[in-house]
């Protein structure tokens, strides 16, 4: 499993892309450049004036002439999967320009009864991830209220670039192959980046995910093992 790489590119001026996009689009353009951190980007044709209204992360002001012409070929034809493609990729790679809310304001506890998610994290990325990823790492909330039928192990999340293990499997029931799995599962999420298409849907577990998944060692195993209900059963209760 190799780093992620990331190209970067000169920098244009809001105004050289905006000329740039009506140019190759043909459009006219009400172009807004955002720092949003859920939907980078946007678009609504009006439908008197013709105008279009492109709102845009400012990530897209180092977009490469491909980028560009996908780009304006996407917003005469929304529906071309060829263009849609480049700017997903585009969008995935740059998700570093994502500004993403401090970790430090809030109080991260990577260390629980049973299992150290520090300690697994820090082996996960250096035998899988040439240690370059740097997203943080907590035990979640322990949930209240009504009891449960279903656990989700645990969740990325690209805003806070924060990764959470659900507290329940920090348990000595709970083999540790099994956390070990999980913290690996999530990891491979903050390395590949969700992937969101240019109408903001976010896609999860992507083909590639799947396909890296499976190479790891234990991947078999952790199925199997919460595939067992009585494993379910045990963490609900």
């Amino acid at each position: 499993m190799t780093a992620i790489m990331q190209l970067e590119f000169a920098f244009r001026d809001p105004g050289s892309l905006h000329r740039e996009l009506e140019s190759r689009s043909g459009l006219r353009l009400n172009l807004v450049l955002t720092d949003n951190s859920h939907t980078v980007m946007s678009v609504k044709h009006h439908p008197v004036s013709g105008v279009v209204a492109l709102r845009m992360h400012h990530m897209f002001l180092g977009a490469d002439p491909d980028v560009v012409q996908a780009l304006a070929t996407w917003l005469k034809r929304p529906s071309c999967r060829r263009s849609g493609d480049v700017i997903d990729r585009f969008i995935r790679s740059n998700r570093h320009l994502v500004r993403r809310r401090a970790n430090a304001q809030r109080r991260l506890y990577p260390v629980g009864a049973v299992y150290d998610l520090r300690a697994m994290y820090r082996e996960v990325n250096d035998a899988y991830f040439n240690g370059t990823l740097d997203a943080a790492i907590t035990w979640g909330r322990r949930p209240t209220g009504k009891k449960r039928r279903s656990i989700r192990f645990g969740s990325y999340s690209v805003e806070e670039h924060l990764i959470r293990i659900h507290p329940y499997l920090d348990r000595v029931e709970v083999p540790e192959f099994f956390v070990r799995y999980i913290v690996f599962h999530e990891m491979l999420h903050a390395h590949l980046g969700i992937e969101e298409s240019p109408t903001g849907r976010r896609k999860i577990h992507t083909p590639e995910f799947k396909r890296l998944e499976r190479t790891y060692p234990d991947f078999e195993r952790a199925e199997a093992w919460q595939a067992k209900p009585s494993n379910l059963r045990m963490l609900l209760r």
